[in-house]
């Protein structure tokens, strides 16, 4: 036994969903039942009456302008798979669900509906007795099995619509003498609606096209001043090492001619660490020619230990970012030794490392 033989008619709406289409109701009850059950939102009904079938598509007053656009679109998805409706119908008002409406859609009854009563009328004389006019006999019911649809599964209906498809609605015949249609305002109602949406995500696309243009030249902006600041920071660091560089080689020479005229070389105080001891000693020192002596204090004349310079240093360069004491210097010698350094003042340091390079060039 189908559904169409045990149902007579079913509402189907969206229930709170924004294109998710499911079933409301069923019953047996046919058109009376469903008009009972209508509500005041956008609702989609199917019915039996005697072999005909008709797609009802209820759009309520109280609906606004976008969902009713919506809606429009909606009922011809609908109606694409109840393919066994004899007629759709699209209406606002339950004035055009009467049974007797419905049935002249369906070619249930010849000729137009009957318009309502608007007041009683004083009855008039008799009338002679005529002939009975015959009447044709009713229709005999054809037999009609449409293919059942599944109605317990949500139906997803796409939104992605076109103008011409929201501007062209579905046919549902010649309009009744004397039926309320208000087709004309209702279609420019809905075409607002679609048109103000379409305004809508279009400034909305042009909003995140810029926004996103602007997050790009922001961010090309920040990499080019970062690598601005870093090339500034190269050419000082560049500036800086040259011009310590021509610094100590002027007190080189100065160092390496005092040594000559005087015959001693630069001394004072300085600590160091030497290569494989995690112990700082404070030592008063001696540079004379290639040797460096270190002694526990200028008083004493034997020095506790000596470093014999002459071509054995590599590299001489701050050490303040690797032992974290101002004023530190590191010495790498050829052996893979090196020695840290610090002096009590900067004009120390580099008087320090002069000297280093006047005993490692001297002959």
């Amino acid at each position: 036994m189908s559904y169409y033989t045990i149902n007579r008619m079913l509402i189907l709406g969206y229930h709170d969903t924004r294109d998710k289409i499911s079933l409301y109701s069923k019953g047996t009850g046919g058109l009376e039942e469903l008009t009972s059950n209508l509500k005041e939102e956008v609702l989609y009904g199917f019915v039996r009456i005697e072999d005909r079938f008709a797609l009802l598509a209820y759009v309520s007053e109280q609906v606004s302008g976008l969902r009713r656009a919506r809606a429009l679109v909606h009922g011809k998805a609908v109606g694409a798979l109840f393919k066994g409706s004899n007629v759709q119908i699209n209406t606002s008002s339950l004035a055009d669900l009467t049974e007797e409406r419905v049935r002249t859609r369906l070619g249930l009854i010849e000729g137009p509906p009957s318009p309502a009563p608007s007041s009683p009328v004083a009855p008039s004389s008799p009338a002679a007795p005529t002939s009975p006019v015959p009447v044709a006999a009713p229709r005999p019911a054809t037999p009609v099995s449409p293919s059942p649809v599944a109605v317990a599964a949500p139906i997803s209906i796409s939104t992605a619509t076109t103008a011409s498809e929201v501007s062209s609605p579905v046919r549902t015949g010649s309009p009744l003498p004397g039926a309320s249609t208000p087709r004309t305002e209702r279609q420019l109602e809905i075409e607002a609606a679609e048109r103000k949406m379409r305004e809508e995500m279009e400034r909305q696309k042009r909003a995140e096209v810029a926004k996103r243009q602007k997050e790009t030249q922001e961010r090309e902006a920040r990499e080019q001043e970062q690598f601005a600041q870093k090339q500034a920071q190269e050419l000082e660091r560049k500036r800086k090492e040259e011009s310590d560089r021509v610094a100590r080689e002027a007190m080189k020479k100065q160092l390496m001619e005092q040594e000559r005229l005087r015959g001693s070389g630069l001394s004072g105080y300085i600590t160091i660490q030497r290569a494989g001891t995690p112990f700082w000693r404070r030592r008063f020192y001696m540079m004379q020619g290639q040797i460096l002596a270190f002694y526990r204090d200028e008083n004493d004349r034997v020095p506790v230990s000596d470093m014999k310079l002459g071509g054995q240093v590599v590299h001489i360069q701050d050490a303040s970012l690797d032992v974290l004491i101002p004023n530190s210097f590191r010495v790498d010698l050829v052996t893979g030794e090196t020695h840290y350094f610090f002096s009590d003042s900067s004009k120390d340091k580099e008087l320090a490392i002069a000297g280093f390079m006047k005993c490692n060039e001297s002959a």
